[in-house]
């Protein structure tokens, strides 16, 4: 859990909600077309998560898991909600008055051995540099700024130097993005003035380029507030302060709220000139809930995490938004949580898959058609589509998302497709009842293809196909 959801949904939701999707009042069907002959691009693997697959203190290992589902970037963040007192600042440095050239002064042991399993699976990371949400029930300790911001700096300088450049027995990761600070634009995370964080951001961002010129350093890891962004690229830009990255949460209630805030930091970026920094979201779930209503009522809770974001509407949400960030300017995008936290994790918090972990598998086998090809049908109200065609053409894959309310049956129009042959028409769901089973598999001889499917309100299909044996 984010501290910068209280914020949010402040935004974004209502007093109550009332979680059932509306029905249509009367039965539409939606046209899909499909052309394969026409390649417009790649599908870009935005399939990042937050956090590794050791959880519950060690006792769980989601590595297979991981995996399957082919994670290739993890953000650290939160990690201490599911593995141990790691990552953070104040755990890898305990002592702030200690010497911080010592390497005794450091503990990098819990660190080292998480992040061992997260190189384990071949992905990359962006290392936040600073301090995981803190029980919102008590005041946070670690949203107060550095008492030096000098020292602060140097302690993330010899962080870096550990992972990237081997000090104190360390490692030679070549870690790429590191994230400085955590949403600064909130209290749950800053206290200080925004021109405090600019200053700290500076110094930092300034120490890590002096040790690695080629690595990207970014924030502020905004949670809401644009105006803060705006000072913080006013700042950078008066000041020449490496910028690399740009990071941005949300947490929504339709895909389309995802996308408009993308296009809306891109001409932020632009006006600044940063249209080369890249726009990165590093933290976006479903919310549609009252922040304050589950903190207080257990039963709404459950029905909050387990049957919505962990149910049908959470797996069709991150389908769309999967969908959705294709044709955005995002660069690189990370799902709260990988994990089994409770709070929007893929698994439950026994390592049982939820809904969204088969939306994510099936966003895996779209991945192996990565040429992606001409669609047309996607309504931002309803259904969201998206093709791709492997580079050797053996095989294709369609991923639909039902998020909206106004469809239950789509016509499919196929054409061009490359096989003269018969080939298999392979047909998984997700939905309240399915995990991406597969619920028909035919032949069929035509290269165009005409037909109708039934589609639940919510849910994500998977179309397969590919030659017949």
């Amino acid at each position: 859990m984010t501290a910068s959801t209280r914020v949010l949904i402040v935004m974004v939701a209502a007093a109550s909600c009332v979680f059932a999707l509306p029905l249509p009042s009367r039965a539409q069907t939606g046209k899909i077309e499909v052309d394969f002959r026409k390649i417009i691009g790649n599908i870009r693997p935005l399939n990042g998560v937050n956090d590794g697959p050791i959880v519950t203190r060690g006792a769980f290992n989601l590595s297979s898991n991981y995996a399957e589902l082919g994670i290739k970037h993890i953000r650290l963040h939160d990690v201490p909600w599911t593995y141990e007192n790691a990552v953070d600042i104040n755990y890898v440095f305990p002592r702030f008055e200690a010497d911080v050239n010592d390497p005794q002064s450091y503990d990098f042991s819990l660190t080292d051995y998480y992040l061992k399993s997260v190189f384990a699976l071949g992905a990359d990371v962006t290392f936040r540099l600073g301090y995981s949400a803190e029980w919102p029930y008590h005041p946070p300790v670690h949203n107060i700024p550095p008492r030096d911001f000098a020292k602060w700096a140097a302690i993330c300088a010899h962080v870096f130097r550990h992972y990237n450049q081997g000090w104190a027995a360390g490692h030679h990761y070549n870690i790429k993005y590191w994230e400085i600070w955590n949403e600064a634009d909130i209290p749950n995370f800053w206290l200080g003035t925004p021109q405090q964080y600019f200053e700290l951001y500076e110094l930092t961002a300034r120490s890590l380029k002096s040790l690695d010129s080629s690595i990207k350093v970014g924030g502020p890891t905004l949670a809401s507030r644009l105006e803060f962004l705006e000072g913080f690229l006013e700042y950078c830009t008066d000041h020449k302060v490496p910028l690399d990255f740009v990071p941005w949460h949300i947490y929504a209630r339709k895909p389309n709220e995802v996308v408009s805030r993308a296009a809306r930091i891109q001409e932020m970026l632009d006006k600044h000139g940063f249209a080369k920094v890249e726009s990165v979201l590093d933290e976006w779930n479903y919310f549609p809930a009252d922040w304050h209503r589950q903190e207080v009522e257990a039963t709404y809770r459950k029905e909050v995490f387990a049957n919505q974001m962990g149910g049908p509407p959470g797996a069709a949400f991150a389908a769309s938004v999967l969908i959705d960030l294709q044709d955005t300017t995002v660069a690189m995008a990370d799902f709260y949580q990988g994990t089994n936290m409770f709070w929007g994790g893929l698994f439950d918090e026994f390592g049982v898959p939820n809904k969204a972990y088969f939306t994510f598998k099936a966003f895996r086998f779209l991945l192996a058609t990565p040429q992606r090809v001409s669609v047309a049908g996607s309504d931002p109200d309803g259904l969201t589509v998206i093709a791709g065609l492997s580079k050797d053409q053996s095989e294709a894959t369609i991923l639909i998302s039902n998020f909206g309310t106004q469809y239950r049956r789509y016509d499919l129009a196929l054409r061009g497709l490359p096989w003269k042959r018969p080939y298999l028409y392979e047909k998984y769901i997700v939905d309240g009842h399915h995990d991406l089973d597969l619920v028909k598999s035919e032949k069929i001889s035509a290269q165009a293809l005409t037909t109708s499917e039934e589609v639940e309100i919510p849910s994500v299909c998977l179309l397969r196909l590919r030659p017949s044996l």
